[in-house]
């Protein structure tokens, strides 16, 4: 069995063991050994439109969406991924999960910050959105620990494992919330053993005591029925004054705290919106620039080897061409350097071709083909050939009629060798394709004053006045 098959090998087995743990609701261990099994093989569409199930399942729909995006991109047909993305795009599924995405990072932030009040609301709110994201549940268990609330933290974990069964950070909060509830029971015991007499009433997070007594002795208590009676009114003046506005001041800033969240949500919303989006799209395009349009790491060095062989045989084209389809990022050091030498190489070696046969067109007299050859040859190296490939480049441009380039690049070469003889014989060239310039600068405003049509019509003088001056000299 050659090295390749016991990948694929190793790859299937992950994969297998992914599947399972999944059916068995074990999302922890599945995205360990789907991970695995996508390091042994990244091409493994089943494994990863599994990891993407699980990611969806555990409540991180952005993790799912990657999973099914870089499977979409490696099979494009007859992909199970289609499927699950128009699912998840149907019904406004996909922006409910992003915004109770962004709203449990806000209430990350509320705990971070300290209002954990406000962290507990935001998480609930998270919760009604997507009630399968374990980490939303497992941080608001974590608040209610923190407030010695065990029981509501213990009906939070056993939601989160109905999702993660083995969960590490859900089992190291369930044995902690155990034990602290044991406790509890265990002093409620030693109490009642203290005092038989005496009975323990819970309500909620309110607890009072009272003295135990039978049906008749509650009975015989009553005695003054209107005593009673009034007691009873001023109890209930007494609870209205004392409970109920208190809770309806609590219910009003319970409103007002959310109304808060609710602006804090919507200015973040408004603020962060098109930057998150413009992230998360850079991120997977990020992720994705390895493999759309490019061969992977086996590919590479085959279109790395094929690359050296056109070249061997002369076949330059073709060699960049191989190299151009390669993807170099995935290639390891000494591949890097031969790309890059072979690459190099043939660069040279067509400056080379370039310049015979731009100088053979030059011969030949065919100097619009000369200025093609020559100009690519300049572009790779403007001091090919100490210069002379410039210089012969400026002779054609003059050849072809075309002065103002010749003299670009006669200007070059004087400045850049000005001790060589190409330097001088191009300083020579400046100067009298300057002055050529000049004279047909002359030349024609000459002629635009010989075409003047006022200079051609009016005669040099007056023919009456010469009659005049002849009459008088008779006279």
């Amino acid at each position: 069995m050659t090295a390749e098959e016991l990948i694929y090998k190793a790859a299937n087995v992950s994969y297998n063991e992914g599947l399972s743990l999944a059916r068995l609701h074990d999302l922890s261990g599945a995205i360990v050994a789907l991970s695995r099994a996508l390091k042994y093989n990244k091409r493994h569409t089943d494994a990863r439109n599994l990891l993407g199930l699980v990611y969806f399942e555990y409540g991180e729909p952005v993790l799912a969406l990657r999973e099914w995006v870089i499977s979409k991109n490696f099979q494009h047909n007859d992909n199970a991924a289609d499927h699950y993305l128009r699912e998840v795009q149907r019904a406004g599924t996909l922006d409910k999960l992003d915004s109770a995405a962004k709203k449990f990072n806000l209430g990350l932030d509320y705990a971070k910050s300290g209002n954990l009040e406000l962290a507990r609301i935001q998480l609930k709110r998270v919760l009604s959105g997507n009630p399968k994201m374990v980490r939303a549940r497992l941080l608001l268990a974590l608040l209610h620990m923190q407030d010695g609330k065990f029981s509501e933290a213990r009906k939070e974990l056993r939601l989160a494992q109905k999702i993660d069964v083995n969960n590490s950070t859900l089992v190291g909060y369930m044995q902690e919330v155990e034990t602290h509830i044991a406790e509890i029971e265990k002093e409620k015991k030693r109490k009642r053993r203290n005092h038989p007499d005496v009975i323990d009433i819970t309500d909620g997070n309110d607890s009072w005591r009272m003295p135990r007594q039978t049906f008749v002795e509650a009975i015989d208590n009553t005695k003054s029925g209107i005593l009673n009676l009034i007691l009873g009114t001023g109890i209930g003046i007494m609870v209205a004054i004392f409970l109920i506005v208190p809770t309806v001041k609590q219910e009003a800033n319970a409103d007002a705290a959310t109304a808060l969240i609710s602006a804090n949500t919507k200015a973040q919303t408004t603020q962060n919106d098109v930057e998150d989006l413009s992230k998360e799209v850079k991120r997977l395009n990020k992720r994705l620039e390895k493999y759309e349009g490019q061969a992977d790491i086996k590919e590479s060095y085959e279109l790395l080897v094929d690359a050296r062989n056109a070249y061997d045989e002369g076949e330059f084209d073709t060699a960049l061409s191989k190299l151009d389809s390669l993807n170099k990022d995935l290639l390891e050091k000494k591949g890097v350097s031969l790309y890059e030498k072979m690459e190099a190489d043939i660069q040279a070696d067509r400056a080379k071709a370039f310049f015979s046969e731009g100088m053979a067109a030059k011969k030949r007299g065919d100097y619009e083909t000369a200025t093609k050859l020559l100009k690519s040859v300049v572009k790779y190296d403007e001091n090919y050939a100490d210069g002379e490939a410039m210089y012969r480049l400026a002779e054609s441009y003059e050849k072809d009629g075309k002065v103002d380039r010749a003299l670009t690049y006669y200007k070059k070469v004087a400045e850049e060798y000005p001790t060589k003889y190409i330097g001088r014989k191009s300083a020579q060239k400046v100067d009298a394709l300057d002055t050529e310039e000049e004279m047909e600068t002359v030349d024609t405003q000459t002629d635009e004053m010989l075409t003047d049509e006022q200079l051609i019509d009016e005669p040099l003088f007056d023919e009456n006045e010469e009659d005049e001056t002849e009459t008088d000299q008779n006279e």
